[in-house]
């Protein structure tokens, strides 16, 4: 019985963003392959915020594989969540035709598909102070080997002070070699 080894990666389709071509992005290193040239095998799945398409070739080869999942009907591609919506068409005018069907009797024995659950965490809310501030309680100081380097909040220090960067002669960080200040937001 052979071994089979799950991944997962970025597609950034050259449709939605007007590039030359789709590439993708490896997320444990950052680094960016052309869909030709990718250490990746086989492609299972993919999904976006509106649905979940499963590969029904999932053993051809990456190269090979048609990428325009959510338009294609070539049958390479099925979706699970939500009907396919064809080009052009808004969400009205699809809400419009599906209350037309249950008022008819109920579609014409058109398959069930599954609607997106709802997420199970809270919406995040990040004060926009907050974000701004970058460092908890407007202050944040981080420590290396010979330095310290403390952060500041914008225009929270009466002397617009962003970073101070100190730098010691020591490891103990007892002996002060240099002191740098950062400022903005000031008058002068």
């Amino acid at each position: 019985m052979g071994s089979s080894r799950k991944h997962s990666w970025v597609v950034v389709l050259k449709a939605k963003r007007e590039l030359a071509e789709s590439f993708f992005i490896e997320p444990s290193t950052g680094r960016k392959y052309t869909t030709d040239d990718s250490p990746y095998h086989h492609i299972d799945s993919i999904f976006n915020h509106k649905n979940y398409w499963i590969n029904m070739d999932w053993k051809r080869p990456i190269s090979d594989v048609n990428l325009d999942f959510e338009f294609e009907t070539n049958g390479e591609w099925e979706y699970v969540m939500l009907k396919n919506e064809k080009k052009g068409e808004d969400d009205d005018n699809i809400e419009e035709e599906e209350e037309d069907e249950d008022e008819e009797g109920g579609g014409n024995g058109e398959e069930e598909v599954l609607d997106m659950p709802p997420p199970w965490s809270p919406k995040l809310f990040v004060d926009k102070e907050k974000f701004l501030e970058l460092c908890p309680k407007g202050e944040k100081t981080t420590f290396y080997k010979k330095c310290k380097v403390e952060f500041f909040a914008e225009c929270k220090q009466v002397d617009g002070l962003v970073k101070r960067l100190t730098i010691y002669e020591d490891f103990k960080r007892l002996i002060v070699r240099e002191v740098r200040s950062f400022f903005q937001c000031r008058r002068d």
